[in-house]
């Protein structure tokens, strides 16, 4: 099955694409540590979209979808208070896109269990 063509990975590669954009400003201190963990956390979203796609048993990945997206959300804010982004514009346009994403994977999850409701 084709992922690229899903909405949410769109939104989910233009967040991990943006999110290593960013890491790149950082000091090297922040680049190397919470940075490492944001690029990490982004891409591991694009992983789980596939997973899901494919899977006959989407619940538990779009579970686990949502769960890292908004761990995700913490960990942004955490970055906000270090004090490690080089302008609020950036932590502006990271939170929307990781909003974005997190909204997506809710309501792929919500359709996701109404089908299996309509199902039994």
């Amino acid at each position: 099955m084709r992922y690229d063509n899903l909405p949410i990975y769109k939104s989910a590669l233009n967040l991990c694409v943006y999110a290593e954009t960013i890491v790149r400003s950082f000091d090297k201190y922040n680049k190397y540590t919470i940075g490492e963990d944001l690029r990490t956390m982004s891409k591991e979203l694009l992983f789980l979209i596939h997973r899901a796609n494919i899977s006959q048993n989407k619940k538990e990945f779009l579970e686990d979808l949502r769960n890292k997206c908004e761990d995700l959300k913490m960990m942004i804010n955490l970055i906000k208070e270090l004090k490690a982004f080089k302008s609020f514009k950036q932590f502006e346009q990271i939170s929307r896109l990781t909003i974005e994403v997190c909204k997506q994977s809710q309501g792929w999850l919500n359709s996701s269990m109404k089908n299996a409701r309509v199902c039994k």
